[in-house]
This record gives structure tokens, sequence and C-alpha cells, in this order.
């Protein structure tokens, strides 16, 4: 269960002159968290401050409150709200409320070295209220002190129970709880019904009567160690508070358990002795001191100091499972835990060894273990020698190397020489020390050693980030003797290259590796002219080189880019375009010297006669079945070229074209048959797309390829000539090639009433009203011969006639008939002898491909389209199953067009739109 739970603290007053100035009245919000047994990680939601209050100086002492002393009335009330019955008030179990108050006294009472423990003294179930329980939490409790006469006092608490699982606080639900200070001991709480929650909700809400804020811990998105405070935010300003982020402490994330008060907290508070804090003031040289649990009762327990350098205090505390803390110090909360105060001097920070953001809401490393060493923004630092029974640490202001390391840092820089020091040494990240010389610097870590930085090298560590950038630490010196009188030097995350015609640039990661496989500075890429460059689609990044550039992505890996096939990579919109990013390297070895590199939506392919194109989907597989480059198309010769009808596109090749359509695919034009094919007009002529590749194996080595509106045959003594319409099916009647025709010798041409086309054999002449006739031997006075009659037609029926049909039939099927009438008149003129150049045949105009499927819309298994009430109710039933299955009348006309499925996955095409137009606008005379 995720719930939303905000911050806020009312308008400070001032406390008598005896304390600093502080709240006089606070209001905090305990978080909502999942039922989770103890010690086991949950989940849950926890929000984030909406504001901050007064900001704490950094030299300010944490000590705000004095040693307080008071037995505290508790005023116990369960109440029935006025949206609420009796039954609602009755389930509020008084008796949890009690063992929570029981709980929390006990808490209390150990925090206070037993000065401050809770008494309950009145219980009031079942109060009825004005208030409704998902009023704010201001307005229950005035509403309920005001109605029972409740005032705050010296050292009085009224706790109220509402009978809701949550409580609004401005507005916001989802919270466990709510906690209103009114004076050093007195304050009201506002609770929902019991759960298992309840008792450490109780004892914290009563931390803040008490002038608690909240435990919280430092996140910066950079990593930053820590941030000094300035005027109610973070010098970095990567920085910030998260919220509740302390699960250790009670003030912290809502749990079962109730942890220990940090020591911040608990001093700020003026609780304890007032000797568990050990106060070594600023430090100097490299001092130890033993901690001992913080849960525990020993004097000295903790220790604090102050920065030398920026005057703010830090309190040092080992948490360790005893005591309250026993369920939450555990693994990586087990160990020294470092802690400020917040920008809310009554909030406290921890630093947790990362400071970067966590997943979750339960931290589960919040501790400092052996060997790790905290520096604060001022310099001064923090190790962690040992952790068992007790925790041993060494404190050390800032600039304080070990002896024997600063020995070994100058010693170093005269060495390399470097010339005179300027500047005391500086500790850095990990443990780290460094110094600055006249001509450079020396860095050192226990890890890595002492190592010289300088020149143009640095300055590029320097754009990195210095050791908090990813390449770390140094590991070597400058390592000289490249080509051109290079240099490098490695670092733990890569290596920065200089040289002198190019500069120092960063060297680290995949594309560091894909550079090693093409040989370094020596190989064809040669030395980096920038750094890597970051921000690409999906994370990606590149980085150039004097030969090209090496590209990468999570997916893909780093791959190089270069030369023409780079170019042509850019034509298509780089990793933004339909390519995306390269998959491989350049593969070379193919014929005639080419290379081709594969990227995610395809490849590019180079060959020194034809440059670098791309080579990808469907055009590619049909390349593909030709043999790629090895076939009889060689290399492709452009790019994809698009734009074509209906949303085709083609690509040419050494050996012809491919072309490509979404409703025919992807298929060969070469040769004589494309010829013949561009004297139709391409696509835009009747024959349309081509359907298949060239089929071979025809009688005397013939081929032909089939299109949308007919076909092309070639032989290579008739050469390529169109096939489509009525003529073709005369034709095929007589058997295509093997019969007495033998092959076209021409394309259609005109004759007087009609078209006709020649064949070795003979023609073949059409007219619109006799139909086709096949002259049987050709005279060189035109169609005298024999001559063979054609089919007579099957229709007698006028227009008229036809029309009348179409109307009653779509009465008879439940079809708007103006919508059948106007599709009629749209596709034939209501004429059923009519065929079209793809044999689309009819009144409807329907492709006997489809006679099956229509024969099963009618209910007629004999469905015979030459018939004219076959051909109509076919026509009608595909109409009226359009309507039922189509999202608007539009898309069911576009569909009798272009096919529904088309129009649904790729939107009209611009003749669609003409064409649904036109049915639409003759509708309005069939009305």
């Amino acid at each position: 269960m995720r719930r939303r739970t905000p911050k806020h603290r009312a308008e400070r007053t001032k406390r008598p002159a005896a304390a600093p100035p502080r709240a006089a009245a606070a209001v905090a919000v305990a978080v909502a968290l999942a039922a989770v047994q103890q010690g086991a990680t949950a989940t849950a939601a926890q929000a984030v401050a909406d504001a901050q209050s007064t900001k704490s100086a950094p030299s300010v002492l944490a000590t705000a409150y004095p040693q307080r002393t008071a037995q505290i009335s508790v005023t116990l009330v369960t109440l029935q709200t006025r949206d609420k019955t009796a039954a609602d008030a009755a389930s509020l179990d008084v008796a949890a409320y009690r063992t929570a108050i029981q709980s929390a006294s006990a808490y209390w009472s150990s925090m206070s070295a037993g000065r401050i423990g809770l008494r309950l003294d009145r219980v009031l179930t079942g109060q009825r209220t004005s208030a409704a329980s998902g009023d704010d939490f201001t307005v229950i409790m005035d509403t309920v002190a005001r109605e029972i006469g409740w005032t705050p006092g010296t050292a009085n608490v009224l706790m109220l129970a509402i009978p809701r699982d949550d409580v609004v606080v401005y507005g916001a639900g989802g919270n466990l709880g709510a906690g209103w200070e009114s004076g050093q001991t007195s304050g009201r709480i506002l609770l929902p019904k019991q759960s298992n929650f309840t008792a450490p909700v109780t004892a914290h809400e009563m931390g803040h009567v008490l002038g608690l804020g909240h435990a919280n811990t430092l996140q910066c998105t950079n990593g930053a160690a820590d941030s000094t405070r300035s005027v109610g935010r973070f010098s970095d300003s990567a920085c910030s508070t998260r919220e509740y982020g302390d699960r250790t402490d009670l003030m912290g994330v809502s749990q079962w358990s109730q942890p220990h008060l940090n020591s911040y907290l608990f001093e700020y508070g003026g609780f304890g002795r007032g000797d568990e804090v050990l106060d070594i003031g600023t430090p100097a040289s490299p001092t130890s001191y033993i901690l001992t649990p913080w849960a525990g009762t020993g004097p000295r327990r903790a220790v604090k100091f102050r920065d030398p350098a920026t005057g703010e205090w830090y309190y040092l505390q080992f948490k360790a499972p005893t005591g309250y803390d026993a369920p939450t110090a555990l693994g990586g909360n087990r160990g020294v835990e470092i802690i400020k105060g917040s920008l809310d001097e009554t909030e406290s920070l921890l630093i947790p060894p990362s400071t970067r953001p966590f997943a979750g809401y339960y931290a589960t490393d919040l501790a400092w273990q052996p060997g790790q060493t905290f520096t604060t923004a001022g310099g001064a630092r923090v190790s962690v020698d040992a952790v068992g029974a007790t925790a041993t640490v060494t404190v050390a202001a800032k600039n304080a190397p070990p002896a024997a390391v600063a020995s070994l840092i100058d010693a170093k820089a005269s060495q390399a020489g470097l010339g005179p020091a300027y500047g005391d040494f500086g500790a850095i990240r990990s443990g780290g020390f460094y110094r600055m010389y006249q001509r450079g610097a020396v860095v050192w870590t226990a890890v890595t050693g002492a190592r010289v930085s300088t020149g143009a090298i640095r300055s590029a560590w320097q754009r990195q980030g210095f050791e908090n950038g990813y390449l770390g630490y140094p590991t070597t010196d400058e390592i000289r003797g490249l080509r051109d009188g290079g240099v490098y030097q490695m670092y733990e995350g890569g290596a920065i290259v200089w040289n002198p015609l190019t500069g120092a640039f960063e060297s680290g990661g995949a594309i560091r590796a894909a550079w090693l496989r093409f040989g370094l500075e020596n190989g064809k890429l040669g030395y980096p002219i920038t750094d890597e460059i970051r921000g690409l689609r999906n994370g990606g990044s590149y980085q150039a080189y004097q030969g090209g550039m090496i590209v990468w992505s999570s997916t893909t890996g780093a791959r190089e880019s270069g030369g023409g096939i780079r170019t042509a990579w850019q034509r298509q919109g780089s990793e933004n375009g339909y390519l995306g990013y390269p998959t491989t390297d350049e593969v070379r070895g193919l014929r005639d010297g080419g290379v081709y590199q594969m990227y995610q939506g395809g490849a590019i392919v180079w060959s020194p006669q034809t440059g670098a194109h791309e080579s990808a989907g469907a055009i590619r597989a049909a390349w593909l079945r030709f043999g790629l480059e090895n076939g009889k198309f060689g290399y492709p010769t452009t790019d994809e070229v698009r734009g074509l009808r209906n949303g085709g596109s083609y690509q040419a090749y050494q050996g012809g074209l491919i072309m490509w359509s979404p409703t025919t695919g992807a298929h060969e034009s070469s040769g004589g048959i494309r010829a013949a094919w561009q004297r139709r007009g391409f696509e835009n002529g009747y024959l349309g797309y081509p359907t298949t590749d060239e089929i071979r194996g025809l009688r005397d080595g013939g081929v032909y390829q089939m299109y949308q509106g007919g076909a092309i045959i070639w032989s290579p003594k008739t050469g390529a000539h169109e096939s489509g319409g009525a003529i073709r099916q005369a034709w095929a009647g007589l058997g295509y090639e093997g019969g007495t025709l033998g092959y076209p010798t021409n394309d259609e041409y005109a004759i007087t009433g009609g078209v006709a086309q020649d064949f070795e054999g003979g023609r073949i002449e059409w007219r619109p009203g006799s139909g086709v006739s096949v002259v049987d031997s050709l005279r060189a006075g035109g169609s005298t011969g024999t001559i063979i009659a054609a089919p007579t037609p099957t229709a007698t029926e006028s227009p008229a006639q036809i029309q009348s049909m179409v109307r009653q039939t779509a009465s008879q099927m439940g079809v708007d008939p103006a919508l059948a009438l106007a599709v009629a008149e749209q596709e034939s003129g209501f004429r059923q002898n009519v065929t079209s150049s793809v044999g689309a045949v009819g009144v409807m105009q329907i492709m006997p491909a489809n006679r099956d499927w229509l024969a099963s819309l009618t209910g007629r298994p004999n469905l015979d389209l030459t018939k004219t009430a076959d051909n109509i109710a076919a026509g009608v039933a595909l109409l009226r199953w359009l309507r039922s299955n189509a999202a608007s009348l539009d898309q069911a006309i576009a569909g009798y067009y272009q096919g529904l499925g088309s129009v649904q996955t790729r939107g009209m095409y611009e003749d669609t739109k003409t064409y649904v137009a036109q049915v639409k606008a003759r509708m309005a005379k069939f009305v």
C-alpha cells in the first residue's frame, strides 16, 4: 500500500531567552508504510517535504532544549465523527491506544534518563464531534479540543483517534498520524484506527510534541560525499534532503520498531544525562576514538566534532543490534553513522557512504564500514578503522595526510620536476590527497599510489570531474612513445590520450574497447578528436576520431562509423532514423572490394563503383532472394526512393530495380519486362505494381511477370509485351503461349471501336459491345480472315432494371439502398457486362478470387458472378460486412475500394479518399 505523506511546520515563535530561537509549535506527520514483519525489507511511499522552516547557521551547536522533567498527562479520546456511526467509533480499540501510550512512555523515559514519562489520566470513548473523519487534522484537533474544553498546559497531551484508516493533512490523505507541539512538554496527537504502526507512530508523534523534527538523509545525484548548508539550501545544487530517509531512527521512516534516537536529536532535545556525547572540538592531527553501541547506556559512547573550515558539527555514533536498535542495526545499517543538523535545525541529516538516490523506502547501507573514509565538505576526515563489539574511528583535520604519505607525494613531485609546491595538501575522495606544484600536481590514494597529473591530460581529467568523475583516480603516470609523439595516462575507469595535433581526450568503457579492436592510435581511426559525447537517443553516445567515429548504445554496443557508410547513415537520420544504431562494425570481403555494415533496422552496403546505400526491409529481403551483391542485381546504386503511388518505393541496382508497395510486397523489375512496364506508365498505369518476380521456364525460353492489372510476357524472339484484361482472358482460353497464338508480338493498340493485340499466330480484338474476337491468322489488310465469335453477353438487363435490382436486394439484406446504389453506379454505371483492367467483374465489380468467401456471406453456394442477380447480392453482402466491421461509413466505403485491413493499418490512400467522396456524393441523389 502506497501513501503520500506531506510535511509541514507551523509559524515559529520564540522560546524563553534561555534557549536559542526555535519553534513553539510544529506539525509533523508519520509516513504510512505497508505492514511487514519486523526486521524484513518492506516497500512504502514516503512524501517529500513541501516546505522547510527556519534554517540553522553552520556554527550553531545542536543543543536547543534544556534537560526537561515532566510526567505528561494524557487525555485519550476515541471519536465518533459526524460521518461515522457509533459502531464505527466502537471499532477503535482503546486497549491498543493504552498500550501505545505505555510503549511511548517507556521509550521517552529511556531517552531522558527517566525524567520524562506519560500518564493516561482521562479516557473518553465514542466522543461525538461535529468534525468529520475526512476533515483536515487541524480542524479535528481544534474542534474536539473546544468541544471537550481541553487547553494546552505545561505537561499535557490530547491524543485523538478517528474511525478511519488514515489522517488528512493539509488536504492530503494517506498519513498514519499527526503531531502538534504547543510547548516544551505539551501538544496534540491525531491517530487513525489501530494497526501494527500505532505504538511506533505514537512514540514518533510524541517526538514532535517534544520539539523534534524528522531524521533525514543527505541525497546528492552527483554522489558528492557532503555539502555545506547555506541560507536554507545546500551549496551543491545536486544535493537535497531525503525526508524520512534515516530508517535507523524513530524520527525517520515509519516501521514496526522504535529505533534509538540519534545522537544529534538526542543532544538537540536535551535528553539523556548529558555525558553520552564526547565533544572533541576542532580536530587537528589524526586522533582515534572508540565508540560503544549508541543504544547502550554508557558515557561518551558517541563523538562530535566541529569542521574547522565550515564550522558545521558532525556526530559519530556506532549502530549495533542492541536495545532499541536490535531490529534495525543489521547488515549495512550496522556500523558507524555520521550525522549533522539538517537545513531545519530541529531535524537530523544522516550522511550515508553513498549519497546517490536509493531505490525503495528502507535504505540498507546507511552505516560506514571498516576501511571507508568520509571527507567533510570542509576537508576534515573520518576513517572507520574497525567495527566489532565497539567501533574505532580516526578523525583528522583537512590537509593532514600521514607523514609518510606527505613525504611520498613531495618526493614524487621532485622526481617529476614539477617545481616548488604552492599551497597545502588537499584531502579528496576515498581518503585520497593531492598537492599542487608549479608545473602540475601529485595525486595519491592507498589503492593507486602517488601519480603525477599535469598539462593537457590533467585539463581533460578536470573536464571529466577529476577523481569524482567516471575515470576516477590515475593509476599510472603519463606514458610516452606513442605514434606522432602521443602520450596517454591510465585511470581507474579508462584513459586519457594526447597528441600534438588533436589534444587530450578521454578514452573509456565500451568505446575504448572498440577503439582497441581497431588498433588504438595505430589503427585506421587514429587519435580521438573529441571526448565521448552523450545524450543520443536511448542513452547512446559517440566519440570522434581522426579517421571516423565509434557509436555506442546499451543494446548494440560500440561500433565503428566512418567513410561513405557513415555518410549514407547520416542521410537516413543517423541513430534517429529508421536504421537506428549500428549492430556490427564494417564487414569486408564482399565481391569487387565491397563492404557492408548492419544496423538495427537494416544495412548499408558500399562498393567502389556504386558508393554506399541503405538496404533494408522487404526490398532487402527481395535482394537477398537474388543473391545480394553476388546475384544478377549486383550492388545498389541508389537509396530506397519513396513517394510512389499508394505508398510504394523502389531501389535501383547495377542490374535492375526492386519495387515495393504495401499490397504487393517487393519484386524485381529489370530488362525488357521493365521496359514494357515503363511503356505502360510503371505503377501509375493500369498494370499497377508487380505482384511476382519474373517467372521463367516458358516455351522457347520465355519469361513472364504478374502485375496487379495483368502481366508482361517476354520471349527472345518477340520481346516483352503487356497482357491484360479481356484480351488476356481470351489468350488464356487458347492456352497462353503454348496455344495456337503463341507469344504476343506487340502491346495492345487501338482499332475501330476497340483495341487489339497481335500474337505470333494471330490477333485478338476487343470491342465494348461485342466482346472478344480472335483472328486465327494475321493479314496485311487488318482484321480480315476467319473470325471466332466472342461469347454472348449473359446480361440483358437495362441500367434502369439493374438499378431496381440493386435497390431491392439492399432493402432485403438490410443495407442502406442509397449506399448500394451509389457504389454500383460508381463501379459500373449499372452494367453487368464490364470487366476492369484488374479482372473485377459485373455491376458491383467483384474480384473472382473473393467468390467463395462472398458465397458464404450471401448464403448462395453456387454463386455465379457473371449473373446479374448473384453479382449484386455479392456486392451488397460485402457492403453489409464492411458496415459491421468498419468504424465508420467512410471507412466502410474505403474498405470496398482499398480493402478494410489496408485502410485500418495504413489509412486511406489519396485515390481512396477521392473514391469515398464520389460515392458519398452519389448517395445524396438516391436518398
